[in-house]
């Protein structure tokens, strides 16, 4: 393992020791993966989550198929496999991984994209490990919304090695290069507060828009124009 990596992974060693529960953010990342692979109609898909930190995810797909995770901590990937016996785990660098297995039906993504440094390799890695007609479900930050927030804001927000976000536009364009993008939209407005975002997350308008009974509306209309702080993107392998 390089330097880099070695310090990255010590990174998620101490950031992911002794976890216990998903806040509610990821429970939300984690309610539209499990719409997506629902719309898919696969029986006990077979499902690999890439960098599935603690794996709690990972345990959660392994309720529905045959589930792996894999992980740059193996401090994190002993304990996953202490927690949740259901599920397989390995640590290992995804870029180097040697999996040998039948093809996945469904590649899971959440929150990895942004801290790799060559995301169209990390894409051509999980397109290699779908079987045809596959499915990627993704999710990653958007980039338009961590640069609506305060530096002191963004500061508060992650503090991770490498933050490489990707706004709508370049997720759908990566995508493309290898996938057929089926959808996507954003996830989780009300955060930032810089340019539109100061209108759009407005109290008064939301006030506004709730009392006049639009409430669940606005909340739609700003995810589908991109003002959420995550991107949610599912593809298919041709």
């Amino acid at each position: 393992m390089s330097s880099d990596k070695f310090e990255q992974a010590r990174y998620y060693d101490e950031r992911f020791a002794g976890f216990r529960h998903a806040n509610l953010l990821q429970l939300e990342r984690a309610a539209r993966i499990l719409d997506a692979i629902l719309a898919t109609g696969l029986r006990n898909p077979r499902m690999v989550d890439l960098g599935c930190g603690p794996g709690w995810l990972t345990n959660i797909l392994a309720s529905f198929g045959p589930a792996v995770g894999v992980d740059l901590s193996p401090q994190s990937i002993d304990e996953a496999r202490q927690r949740y016996p259901m599920a397989q785990y390995e640590a290992a660098d995804i870029f180097s991984w040697k999996y040998e297995g039948p093809p996945f039906d469904i590649v899971v993504s959440q929150e990895v994209l942004e801290h790799v440094l060559d995301q169209p390799r990390y894409l051509d890695i999980a397109f290699g490990l779908l079987r045809p007609s596959g499915y990627l479900i993704l999710t990653t930050p958007n980039a338009h919304t961590m640069r609506a927030m305060t530096e002191k804001q963004q500061k508060e927000w992650t503090d991770q090695p490498i933050e490489n976000w990707v706004t709508g536009a370049e997720l759908r364009a990566l995508l493309a290069r290898r996938f057929t993008v089926l959808s996507m939209t954003s996830i989780t407005p009300d955060i930032g507060s810089l340019g539109s975002y100061r209108l759009v997350n407005s109290p008064r308008i939301k006030s506004l828009a709730s009392a006049a009974g639009l409430g669940e509306a606005f909340t739609r209309m700003r995810n589908r124009l991109g003002y959420g702080l995550h991107l949610v993107a599912v593809a298919l392998k041709p």
